[in-house]
């Protein structure tokens, strides 16, 4: 059986956090910690010989289409615009998975974004000097267009399991690198994608914490630690900048955490929260008496 109709997914493991933001204006969100594959917030839990159609989370993700909640999801990608390298590849299969009946398919989708990037780069160039002398090669019009580490560029569906927009974010090998910093293009991308988010009522939001979506070698414990405080530091700042200007009272962030690393590692990195946001600790109104 193929990958993405696989019947059900493996269980996650998660932890939830209620933080506040802000000095004067305090705001309330919720965190969620989550390991596992980052595919199954997209795919249906479909038992076997059942069908998508007949999930009512599918009714409902459907029908909050319309509503002000709606959820997103950060998907890495590379550079190419199309639906058959990488995790795109198994991102189309589950998107073809069941008809979608509200968008454009992906394929339709990818081949607008195309042509919008085609366009936005053939204005650019009329605009220099050197191109008014030099004239396009049939080579150079044959040529996909590319984007650059940190762009990104956004997808619409009503056929998933937990998300309806999906930010297709650019990375870079650059994203290895034990010394990355909050310069790096990957993390400016990031900025961009939460506040495109808040600014069209996408409330909640899964971002891979450690840029990565599936473990490899180069990934040690200070390695981890390492990039989970980079992320977690990041995002903080960039949901403090959105609740300046947006007014946004509350969103949902799930960090994803790639399926295989060790319980101990999440525990370590879940210990972390606490001492970068400030947690909502639940007051104990028993009384002495009584314990």
């Amino acid at each position: 059986m193929p990958e993405e109709f696989k019947a059900e997914p493996e269980a996650k493991i998660e932890e939830s956090f209620t933080i506040h933001l802000g000095a004067q204006q305090k705001t309330m969100h919720n965190l969620r910690l989550i390991c596992g594959d980052v595919l199954d917030m997209c795919r249906h839990k479909t038992p076997p010989g059942g069908s998508v159609f007949s999930q009512p989370h599918r009714i409902q993700t459907a029908l909050s289409l319309y509503s002000e909640t709606l959820a997103g999801l950060v998907l890495l990608v590379d550079n190419r615009l199309d639906s058959y390298t990488g995790i795109m590849k198994d991102f189309a299969a589950i998107c073809q998975q069941s008809t979608e009946f509200h968008f454009p398919d992906l394929d339709k989708q990818l081949c607008l974004i195309q042509q919008s990037v085609e366009h936005r780069k053939r204005t650019k160039s009329s605009t220099s000097v050197t191109a008014r002398v030099q004239r396009p090669t049939e080579e150079d019009a044959l040529k996909v267009p590319t984007l650059n580490a940190g762009d990104f560029y956004i997808t619409h569906h009503s056929n998933l399991a937990e998300a309806q927009v999906v930010f297709h974010l650019i990375v870079d090998d650059t994203v290895k690198s034990a010394s990355l910093n909050s310069r790096n293009p990957s993390i400016v991308g990031l900025r961009h994608v939460l506040h495109t988010a808040v600014r069209y009522n996408i409330t909640t939001l899964t971002i891979p914490l450690l840029l990565f979506h599936e473990m490899t070698d180069e990934m040690t414990v200070n390695w981890c630690v390492k990039r989970a405080e980079l992320v977690l530091k990041c995002v903080k700042g960039f949901m403090m900048e959105c609740a300046s200007w947006s007014g946004v009272e509350s969103l949902n962030v799930q960090f994803m955490i790639p399926k295989g690393i060790s319980l101990d590692m999440f525990n370590t990195i879940s210990n972390m929260l606490p001492n970068i946001f400030r947690i909502s600790t639940p007051l104990d109104l028993t009384s002495t008496s009584n314990r």
